[in-house]
C-alpha cells in the first residue's frame, strides 16, 4: 500500500520544525527559503547560513558514526529563526548525500532519520496529535477498544517484513476485520510498536526521495558540493576501515569461545543458557541470518525448531550485545585460561571481550594485506 496521496495537514510550524523530514513539511521548507531570499544555490556558500550548515553537519555526522540522529537540537524550534535552522539543515544534509550519488551514505543517513523520528513519535503525550503523523504514511489508522492502536492489514503485510522478530510476523499478531493490532510487547506500549513500524515507511520515503533527487542532479551544482560531500563521505570510509566488518568476518577470525561452542553443538553436548545466547548473538553481529544462526543448534539434544526460532528472534529484534569474557569464564563458555599458548590473543591483559578478539584478528588481517600489496609494488 503505497503511501496516502493527501496526508493530513499540518500547520504547526514546531511539528514541521522537529520533524522535517514530513512531507508536508516541504512547504514549510519552502516558506522559510522564499522569506529569507534563499535557494538551493546560496545554501551552499553564503555566509549567514553557516549556522544551517553547521547543523546538517551535526545531523549527517551523527547518521555516519552513530547511525542515530540524536532526538534533541540545539537551536530553539520555538523561534522563527530555530524553525528556519532546523527545516534548511535537513535540506543541506539532504542535499548532500543526494550530491555524493553514495548509496552507503544515503542508507546511513535514512536510517539515522528515520530513528530519530522511531524515538520521538514512541513518545509523543497527544494521541490526536500521533495519529495525525501516523496517518501521514499508512492509509488508516485507529485506536482501539482496548487503547492499543491497530493499522490496516494491507500496510502491517507490506511493512513487517523489513523488521525482524517473531512480534512482527501475522500470525502472531491479532487480526479482526482488516485490522492488526499492536498490542505492547518487548518492553514497549502500543504506541511505541507502532513507532517501530512507521520507521520503516519513513526510511523507504527518504531514500526514495533521494534517489529522484539524484536523477535530477545537476553535475555542476554537484561540483560545488565536492568538498562538502568529501567531509563527509571521508568520514563514513574511515568509519568503514577502522570499524571491524564483523559482516565480512570469517570463521578463523571467530574467537575461541565461538568456535567452542559451535564445535560442541554439532557434536549433540548439550550448552547452557550462557553459552545459546552468547551464540545468537554473536550470530546477530556478525551478519548471520536467523537462518543461518539456526543451524548451529540443530545438534543440539534438546532441539526443537519452533522453540529456537522464537528464542533467535527475540535476540536479533532486542540486539543482544553478546556477553564479555569475564560472564563467559564464570559460566564454563571459555576454552582458554590466561597465559594458554593456544591462544596468544586471548591472553592479552587488555582482552575482555570477544569482539575485541574479531576486530584485533581483522585489523591484523587488514596490515597483513596491505604489506604484502606494499612488497608486490
Amino acid at each position: 500500500m503505497p503511501m496516502p496521496l493527501q496526508p493530513p495537514a499540518i500547520d504547526d510550524s514546531v511539528v514541521t520544525a522537529r520533524y522535517p523530514f514530513l512531507p508536508q513539511a516541504n512547504s514549510a521548507i519552502k516558506a522559510h527559503m522564499q522569506a529569507n531570499d534563499v535557494n538551493i544555490e546560496s545554501l551552499v556558500d553564503t555566509e549567514w547560513l553557516e549556522a544551517v550548515r553547521v547543523r546538517a553537519r551535526v545531523r549527517l555526522l551523527e547518521s555516519v558514526v552513530s547511525k542515530e540522529i540524536d532526538a534533541t537540537t540545539s537551536v530553539d524550534i520555538h523561534t522563527p529563526y530555530g524553525q528556519m535552522v532546523e527545516c534548511l539543515s535537513f535540506l543541506y544534509a539532504m542535499v548532500t548525500v543526494c550530491a555524493s550519488f553514495d548509496e552507503r551514505l544515503l542508507a546511513r543517513w535514512a536510517e539515522g532519520e528515520s530513528s530519530r523520528a522511531d524515538h520521538l513519535w514512541g513518545t509523543i503525550e497527544n494521541s490526536e496529535s500521533f495519529q495525525r503523523l501516523a496517518e501521514t504514511y499508512l492509509s488508516d489508522v485507529r485506536m482501539g477498544d482496548d487503547e492499543n492502536w491497530q493499522v490496516p492489514l494491507i500496510d502491517f503485510i507490506e511493512i513487517c517484513p523489513k523488521i525482524s522478530g517473531a512480534y512482527w510476523r501475522l500470525p502472531n499478531r491479532a487480526v479482526h476485520d482488516g485490522w492488526v493490532t499492536l498490542s505492547p510487547a518487548s518492553g514497549e506500549n502500543s504506541q511505541q510498536r507502532l513507532s517501530r513500524l512507521l520507521k520503516e515507511r519513513i526510511r523507504t520515503d527518504l531514500i526514495e526521495v533521494c534517489r529522484q533527487r539524484m536523477e535530477k542532479m545537476d553535475e555542476a551544482f554537484a561540483g560545488r558540493m565536492a568538498e562538502e560531500v568529501g567531509r563527509i563521505v571521508g568520514l563514513l570510509q574511515h568509519q568503514a576501515t577502522t570499524e571491524v566488518s564483523f559482516t565480512s568476518a570469517d570463521e578463523e577470525d571467530w574467537p575461541p569461545c565461538m568456535r567452542e561452542i559451535t564445535t560442541q553443538l554439532a557434536q549433540s553436548v548439550n550448552i547452557n543458557h550462557v553459552g545459546r545466547v552468547f551464540l545468537a548473538s554473536m550470530s546477530r553481529v556478525i551478519g548471520l541470518s536467523v537462518d543461518d544462526a539456526q543451524a548451529f543448534f540443530v545438534n543440539a539434544p534438546d532441539y526443537s525448531a519452533d522453540t529456537t526460532r522464537y528464542q533467535l528472534n527475540h535476540v536479533y529484534e532486542h540486539e543482544y550485545t553478546p556477553a564479555g569474557c569475564p560472564k563467559l569464564q564464570i559460566n564454563a563458555c571459555c576454552p582458554i585460561t590466561r597465559g594458554d599458548a593456544k591462544s596468544d590473543l586471548c591472553s592479552r591483559e587488555w582482552m575482555d571481550h570477544p569482539l575485541k578478539y574479531m576486530r584485533a584478528r581483522q585489523r591484523a588481517k587488514h596490515r597483513d594485506e596491505q604489506a604484502a600489496a606494499t612488497q608486490g609494488q
